[in-house]
């Protein structure tokens, strides 16, 4: 009796599923300090974010020393381009094995990496880790309101909007509007 070769049920691109089309994740490494230092105190690259003040050096050190042991409750990850260079950082955080869920983070600080394509794929590929290696049900992000670039994005990749959280946000002088997005398992576009 002959057996048939079953079909691999992966969705993903490469070999790894830290391994996308443009990026691949990796582990925090002490080196990384110096360039998210520098990222995390320009006020364009963090005006989407919740930081509000200026970072030390010794807070970014304790930052990668706390991130540095990836496990389940908190997947967190250095973004690379496929040829070694270091561009952000995303991570799923408060993974629930109860819940299969948890809250993913993005940030691209590497601003000659924005809008080519990079933020897209880390999304993908930390998604289809989310999915196939943490094995989620559920994964949710906040995004301001005004974060247009962000929102097209995540809607590229298969979240939905779920709720609008108004005003709930203070920064630069003024009250921003939250949405909450989601993706289920089975709702990620690998393609767009």
């Amino acid at each position: 009796m002959s057996q048939a070769k079953a079909e691999p049920t992966s969705t993903s691109y490469a070999e790894s599923p830290y391994e996308g089309r443009l990026i691949r994740l990796r582990a925090r490494e002490p080196e990384d300090e110096q360039l998210l230092h520098e990222w995390f105190n320009d006020p364009e690259v963090t005006e989407h974010l919740a930081l509000r003040y200026p970072l030390s050096h010794r807070t970014e050190r304790g930052f990668i020393e706390r991130m540095s042991e990836v496990r389940y409750g908190n997947a967190s990850f250095a973004v690379e381009t496929l040829e070694g260079r270091m561009i952000g950082g995303c991570g799923l955080e408060g993974a629930s094995p109860e819940n299969r869920s948890a809250t993913l983070g993005i940030a691209i600080g590497d601003k000659a990496y924005w809008d080519g394509g990079y933020g897209t794929d880390t999304m993908r590929v930390l998604c289809r880790v989310g999915f196939e290696v943490m094995n989620l049900h559920r994964i949710e992000l906040d995004v301001y309101a005004n974060n247009k670039r962000a929102i097209r994005v995540y809607e590229k990749v298969g979240f939905q909007l779920e709720v609008t959280k108004r005003k709930a946000l203070y920064k630069f002088g003024q009250y921003h509007d939250i949405h909450i997005m989601g993706l289920l398992e089975g709702e990620l576009k690998l393609e767009d």
